[in-house]
């Protein structure tokens, strides 16, 4: 079993060293060192929260429609950031390339090796 866990360390450690992981290293230093797109983050989360705070209270009336208003308005800013747009990019991409190596290894373990990991004309993992 150990030498699993070796080849698991490994493969992992490759992954970490892919072009997609390299670019959302940077994306997240990009994020990082920008207080702006980071105000702008918790701005936006602040805002959900207050709104989700109201619905749990069932509030209705100006306050909720202020509230909500002022989270569609964080929402619009969060999207223009491209600095945020960038990381958010990167993470979906590295997150379905690591999917992707786990469906493989998934469906190897399974006795599937038919999968390639290129999910374009696939009916879907097992």
């Amino acid at each position: 079993m150990e030498e699993s866990f070796d080849k698991a360390r490994e493969l992992g450690a490759l992954m970490l060293k892919s072009p997609l992981a390299i670019r959302l290293e940077a994306a997240r230093e990009a994020f990082d060192n920008d207080m702006e797109a980071r105000e702008t983050l918790f701005d936006y989360n602040r805002k959900n929260r207050r709104v989700e705070e109201l619905m749990s209270k069932d509030a209705s009336g100006e306050e909720f429609k202020a509230a909500n208003e002022e989270l569609r308005e964080a929402l619009e800013k969060l999207r223009a950031d491209k600095v945020i747009e960038e990381l958010i990019t990167c993470e979906s991409r590295f997150n379905n390339y690591v999917n992707q190596v786990l469906n493989i290894v998934k469906a190897t373990v399974l006795g599937d090796e038919g999968c390639t990991g290129n999910c374009s004309g696939c009916a879907g993992c097992h």
